[in-house]
């Protein structure tokens, strides 16, 4: 008996010793965060609807923007209606603030002008009931639950809420990181009307739940870089138009596919680029880029 529990404890203290080793071995030859993007089956890739679609060409190129009528409809409806009236086009971004964001959409160009509409009731959150395909992917330590909803960074409330809630309503609402678009208002919450903006920082902690998201930027992201910063910018960049892409010949559309964020695919991409932790505890949302193939070319 003696001479067996002393092989036993050799075994184990040899299996303790090796296990370091084979992890790291483990971890050398585990998938990087492209590999596994470059290996997911075609039906983890989606495609975007043309009618909710947006073209925003600038002078460094075209942002390509889906719209979220899911989150907002009736902003993303003004979206649309103005676009198609060619109200945006030449107008230019006239407050741009490094590391926040980037206003346009003012025909006056000082922030004090709105189109002929009227204005907006707020589309702040909605109810989870009323979204669908929330993917819970975390939580860090301003959201419960934190994921995505098809490509939108999303948070909300604890679905237990509801019970214990007056009104049993559980909010979600679209995160405001880079990328993100979302209006522009006055202090009154329904006074949005044309001016919108684009994120180019993480503002989750000052947007979030005030402001109404209306999409996010796809492709073509680079080109906001080149917006010229100022308030006002010593020279406005200007949108040379914008367009729905169902308004646009076939021929002229830009073939882009998204990586599905409720697929598993994506679960392990966010695992392999350390932003997931095997807790559940999200890194940082707002450095998280949603996998794209533009023109058959991936962009991470």
């Amino acid at each position: 008996m003696r001479f067996g529990s002393m092989s036993w404890a050799m075994a184990a203290l040899a299996a303790v010793m090796l296990s370091p080793a084979l992890a790291d071995d483990d971890d050398e030859n585990a998938p990087t965060a492209r590999e596994i993007v470059e290996n997911a089956p075609e039906s983890d890739w989606r495609g975007l609807d043309p009618e909710n679609t947006l073209y925003m060409d600038l002078p460094a190129g075209t942002v390509v923007i889906e719209l979220r009528p899911d989150f907002a409809p009736g902003h993303v409806e003004r979206i649309k209606t103005l676009t198609r009236q060619g109200f945006y086009d030449g107008l230019a971004f006239h407050r741009v603030i490094e590391g926040f964001m980037a206003q346009g959409g003012d025909p006056k160009g000082d922030g004090t002008g709105g189109s002929d509409l009227p204005d907006l009731e707020a589309e702040f959150t909605r109810d989870s009931t009323e979204v669908e395909g929330f993917r819970e992917i975390g939580r860090d330590r301003m959201a419960p639950r934190l994921g995505y909803v098809d490509g939108m960074p999303t948070a909300a409330e604890p679905e237990g809420l509801r019970a214990f809630l007056t009104n049993g309503h559980v909010d979600v609402w679209p995160v405001h990181c880079p990328g993100v678009m979302s209006m522009a208002r006055a202090t009154d919450p329904d006074s949005a009307n044309s001016q919108f903006f684009l994120m180019i920082g993480d503002s989750r902690q000052n947007l979030d739940q005030r402001y109404t998201a209306w999409g996010w930027i796809v492709d073509g992201y680079e080109a906001t870089r080149r917006i010229v910063r100022g308030e006002p910018p010593s020279r406005p960049t200007p949108i040379i138009r914008m367009r729905i892409e169902a308004d646009i010949p076939e021929s002229e559309r830009e073939d882009i596919k998204v990586l599905k964020t409720d697929s598993q695919t994506f679960t392990d991409y966010l695992k392999a680029d350390d932003q997931l932790s095997d807790t559940g505890f999200l890194k940082d949302i707002c450095e998280i880029k949603v996998p794209v193939k533009a023109e058959g070319d991936l962009e991470l």
